[in-house]
């Protein structure tokens, strides 16, 4: 006991309260959504929502995303909610100043209300056993009668006691914390022993927090002071108050092996329970929160403080930083450098050195040194070299000094951005381009390119250099410019690591990996990158690769992305640190960055310098935690009460009829450690072969479903990529309309049957009867025929005369159709012409009849490509009308009002032809219209937009088949005037392929069995074949269309397209 108090007392007045690291912490307050920013207790469910009860706000409830509070209007019994606790059926109880409120686990309804005519102060859950503190005495809860009685411990003072606060130990030891009479210890024996100022050395008797420590020790935290109780003795700790206020220590909770406690002193209190030793912290170093009231640790280990008039606080451990109030003259953090255990670091205004956690020297520089910009610190040969806006300094005896020799007078005043020591040769990168340092001389070099240099490395013997026009490599003392017949067609590159014989390049569009040849792999927003912008890469000690970006830093897991580039179906580990993460500096700055000996790492940012401290940023193994919050039908919220049973306002055992077939899940994972970056996947087993893509969306929409037996299935990871190991399933049926059920088939094959035998027997009986009556008429006919005969020969020879006429008239019908054939052709851009001239794409035409009512419409516009499938209404000559029509209105609309993107194409296509066709008139009677697929090919953005009405477009990456569907209205017909079609962007890559078709080839009649081909029997070869020429594709399409229709009629015509890039 001396030894701990002596360790204690001693750390106290050693520590260091001006620690010049500031520590980061997470606020919530009404801005962001709050109710009331006084929180007076914290607790959390089994799914991991964070419940808070507050001072006139209610019952707050957050799951990282949004708040929500349950309050009177709800049914709470009051909005002043003083203390939370959850029993082993996860009923949620609320102790409010008046009464107590017992609430569903799903936070839907207020159970019960007990008692309301008195306030509560303590709820405490603990195995089978609801305890309550109110201003006389303990309450419990009864589950047979379901009412709170008062709990008697025939004890005067205890019975009659204000109680603040209620703690049972693991000697299930039930600790009771009164307002004036101390603290009572009641023992499983009934045994009841008190600590008070009377009979032992409390200060004051008003007790705020009890928490069990190590070896059954017990801390009682009062309004002035902290004590220990070991084996029923007290003893006060004696902490000395720093600014001379009584310490009153409101709440206290174990945190990763600390004693953690709260105060009202703006101050929090971390000991360590192995040492004693002890911190603090205070405004001085980041902690500027009055008044916590109350803490919490969370599932994931995450430190929650309730705090009176700051709302809800959240403690980020795994960064800190120095800025201002830490002795920097300025935030703005140009570079930092490790050297001989000190770090510099080059803001706007001084060069300043660290040691020791302590600005320990400044350097102010301005135009009277010379420079008033460092960009760069690098040692050689023991000596710290300077990269200014006015060429290259060393700093010597706390001066800074201008390179004497310098081999041209242009380098003096040049930016100097980045160096690099090689075996032989050293190197510096400016905003002119490279030069060499020899001799204690800078020169520029011959031959290399002009352009401002960030970053220089050697890979695989060759020198590579990062610049603002992109790479080069000296191979030969050529300086080679690395392109896009390489894929490294980034513009601007900034940074480099090398790892495994590969190179990693940092640059404003991503980080690339390069093997020499080529780029193997390339790592973009698509793997959840924080932002494509990339100011530096930085290897650290742990096989991990840094990013620093314009929206704060990313730790990407090497071995993870070497796993992705090996397998497909494997995603690189990318862990993002943004503001809510403790990276407050949100913007790096060029390169700023470095590793120190103990493997932390230090980032320049726009808003100081960021320590990441590993040994503070642990994995958090527990994955999200899943709720389906609502289901949605027909795209708005129902009673699902209505259609039946329901738990957690959501139907059980649901089936619905085949008209109600829209279907929108709306859930939330809950990770409170990072809540932005956790990822869902999804699927609805009975319809979707495969996971869909990962996603932050919250909500999985599907429409259309067809009539059959369903699962929803949603899985997620959490920002450290810990996939729950059950995913959350939601079954469902939708039942088919009376004609496609099992019932109707029977009785219409009975009835077919029936029907069949009588028809038979009645026409048995009727040949009968006629054949008698024919045998009478036989003979009478046989005169009459001859009769007839010379009547027939007589209209013989006046139908061949009218058969004559027919066959002219015909004969020019055939002629006006094959005109119209010849006016369609020359409208439509040849097949053939369009592909010699792009050989990535390849178009499948098949008119039904002469003239077709589909067509493929072509248009290239500077560096943009528009391509269009149609299927108008109808084929033949009334589709072949609307097809000139519309081809005529996509010229106008593309050449000449110069629109390139697809949704606005289509929408004053569809303008166009309601005009055109009248349909805006209330007489018309005209529905013509078409459906289209359109797309636009960007080079100059790499990317492929896409607009529908009715038709989609299905593509094909990385052996994964992918279909985005078209707007559900037509063009034309029943569309409404100005709709707004949707619009898709799809970044491209190499090897994807793109499909537009019309309904013709999966509508068409043949197989074995004459069925349609269907859509996904289509998607299917597409699939299969995707890997083939566009030629080559087109080839085998038809032929295996041929193949399927067999002797069956052509239904309708064959459009398909297929670009490949």
């Amino acid at each position: 006991m001396q030894r701990f108090l002596l360790l204690l007392i001693s750390s106290l007045f050693l520590t260091n309260f001006g620690n010049t690291q500031t520590h980061n912490f997470l606020n919530y307050n009404v801005e962001n959504g709050l109710e009331q920013a006084d929180i007076l207790s914290i607790n959390q469910t089994k799914n991991g929502f964070l419940l808070f009860g507050s001072n006139g706000g209610g019952l707050g409830i957050f799951n990282g995303y949004e708040f929500k509070s349950f309050k009177e209007k709800q049914g709470l019994a009051n909005n002043v909610v003083f203390s939370v606790s959850i029993d082993l059926n996860e009923q949620i109880w609320c102790a409010t100043n008046s009464g107590i409120s017992r609430i569903n686990k799903n936070l839907t309804l207020v159970e019960k209300n007990y008692l309301k005519d008195i306030p509560f102060y303590v709820s405490y859950s603990y195995q089978n056993t609801n305890y309550f503190g109110s201003a006389a005495g303990l309450y419990i809860y009864n589950q047979q009668t379901d009412s709170i009685i008062k709990k008697n411990f025939s004890h005067e003072m205890l019975d009659k006691a204000w109680i603040t606060t209620i703690f049972i130990d693991s000697q299930k030891n039930i600790w009771i914390g009164t307002q004036k009479d101390g603290v009572f210890k009641v023992e499983e024996s009934n045994k009841i022993t008190q600590f008070s100022k009377e009979n032992s050395n409390l200060r004051n008797n008003y007790i705020k927090a009890i928490i069990e420590g190590k070896d059954k020790d017990v801390f009682i935290g009062t309004i002035d002071g902290l004590y220990l109780i070991k084996n029923n003795n007290l003893t006060d700790l004696e902490i000395p108050s720093v600014d001379g206020l009584f310490l009153t220590f409101t709440s206290a909770v174990i945190h990763n092996n600390h004693l953690v406690l709260g105060a009202l002193n703006t101050r929090l209190y971390f000991v360590n329970l192995d040492n004693y030793s002890f911190s603090l912290f205070a405004p001085e170093n980041g902690f500027d929160y009055k008044r916590v009231w109350c803490i919490f640790n969370d599932k994931e280990n995450n430190l929650w403080l309730g705090t009176i008039g700051s709302g809800l606080v959240k403690y980020i451990p795994n960064f800190s930083y120095y800025n201002q109030h830490s002795g920097l003259l300025n935030n703005y953090i140009n570079a930092v450098y490790l050297h001989d255990n000190k770090i510099y670091v080059a803001n706007r205004l001084a060069l300043q050195i660290i040691e020791k956690n302590k600005v320990t020297n400044t350097l102010v520089f301005d135009e009277r040194n010379q420079f008033n910009y460092i960009y760069h610190i690098i040692s050689i040969e023991n000596t710290i070299y300077l990269g200014t806006n006015k060429g290259l300094f060393k700093l010597k005896d706390n001066k800074f000094l201008p390179t004497i020799n310098i081999a041209e007078i242009n380098v003096i005043n040049e930016d100097i951005y980045t160096s690099y020591q090689s075996k032989n040769n050293i190197y510096f990168g400016g905003k002119s381009g490279l030069y060499q340092f020899k001799n204690d001389t800078l020169s520029s070099i011959k031959n290399a390119p002009k352009a401002s240099v960030y970053n220089i490395t050697e890979y695989k013997k060759q020198l590579y250099i990062a610049s603002e026009n992109g790479i080069y490599k000296l191979s030969d003392n050529n300086y080679e410019f690395i392109g896009s017949g390489q894929r490294l067609n980034c513009t601007r590159a900034r940074s480099f690591v090398t790892d495994n014989e590969l190179l990693w390049v940092g640059t404003n569009d991503g980080v690339y990996i390069y093997d020499g040849n080529k780029v193997v792999f390339k790592l973009s927003n698509e793997q959840h990158l924080s932002s494509e912008n990339i100011y530096f890469l930085k290897k650290d000690k742990n096989n991990n690769i840094w990013t620093g970006t314009n929206k704060g830093v990313d730790k990407i897991a090497i071995k993870s992305v070497y796993e992705a580039l090996s397998d497909s179906t494997k995603t690189p580990e990318i862990k993002s640190y943004s503001k809510n993460k403790g990276f407050n500096g949100v913007e790096c700055n060029l390169n700023a960055v470095e590793v120190l000996n103990n493997n932390e790492l230090l980032f320049g940012t726009i808003d100081g310098l960021f320590i990441y401290n590993k040994k503070d940023d642990l994995k958090n193994e527990l994955p999200p935690i899943l709720s389906l919050n609502n289901i949605k039908l027909n795209f708005v919220d129902v009673d699902w009460s209505v259609f039946g049973e329901v738990e957690n306002k959501l139907p059980k055992n649901l089936s619905l009829t085949y008209v109600n077939n829209n279907l929108i899940f709306e859930y939330v994972g809950v990770s409170l450690t990072n809540p932005e970056q956790v990822v869902y996947q999804y699927k609805l087993e009975g319809l979707d072969n495969n996971w869909l893509p990962a996603t932050t969306d919250q909500k999985a929409v599907y429409t259309a479903i067809p009539p059959g037996d369903y699962t929803f299935m949603l899985k997620a990871k959490n920002a450290d990529s810990v996939w729950i190991e059950e995913p959350l399933t939601f079954s469902f049926s939708i039942t088919p309309p009376w004609w496609q059920t099992t019932w109707f088939y029977v009785i219409a094959v009975i009835a077919i049957l029936l029907s069949f035998y009588f028809i038979m027997d009645y026409r048995t009986k009727k040949l009968k009867k006629e054949q008698q009556v024919l045998t009478q008429k036989v003979d009478e006919r046989t005169k009459e025929l001859r009769e007839e005969k010379e009547k027939v020969e007589q209209v013989n020879s006046k139908l061949e005369t009218q058969k004559k006429i027919i066959e002219v008239a015909n004969k020019n019908i055939t002629d006006s159709i094959n005109y119209a054939k010849k006016i369609q052709e020359a409208i439509l851009p040849k097949a053939t012409k369009l592909e010699k001239i792009i050989d990535f794409i390849s178009i499948l035409f098949v008119p039904k009849d002469v003239v077709s009512g589909d067509f493929y419409w072509f248009e290239k516009m500077g560096k943009k490509i528009i391509l269009a499938a149609a299927d108008c209404t109808g084929h033949g000559v009334p589709g072949a009308f609307m097809s000139m029509i519309g081809i005529n209105n996509l010229n106008q609309i593309v050449l000449e009002n110069k629109t390139t993107q697809p949704d606005i194409i289509l929408k004053e296509l569809n303008n166009s032809i309601k005009k055109a066709l009248k349909q805006d008139d209330k007489d018309s009677e005209s529905k013509d219209g078409m459906d289209i697929a359109l797309t636009c090919i960007d080079y100059e953005t790499n990317t492929l937009t896409y607009s529908g009405a009715f038709r989609p477009l299905v593509y094909i990456r990385n052996n994964k088949l992918f279909e985005l569907k078209g707007s559900r209205q037509p063009i034309g017909g029943s569309a409404p005037n100005d709709f707004a079609y949707d619009l898709h962007t799809i970044p491209l890559q190499k090897g994807d392929v793109f499909y537009l078709f019309s309904d013709g080839y999966p509508d068409q009649f043949g197989g074995p069995k004459g069925k349609k081909l269907m859509n996904k029997n289509l998607k299917d070869k597409f699939l299969a074949i995707h890997q083939e020429s566009p030629a080559k594709q087109k080839e085998i399409l038809l032929n295996d269309f041929n193949t399927w229709k067999g002797n069956n009629e052509q239904i309708d015509d064959i459009l398909i397209i297929v670009i490949k890039i």
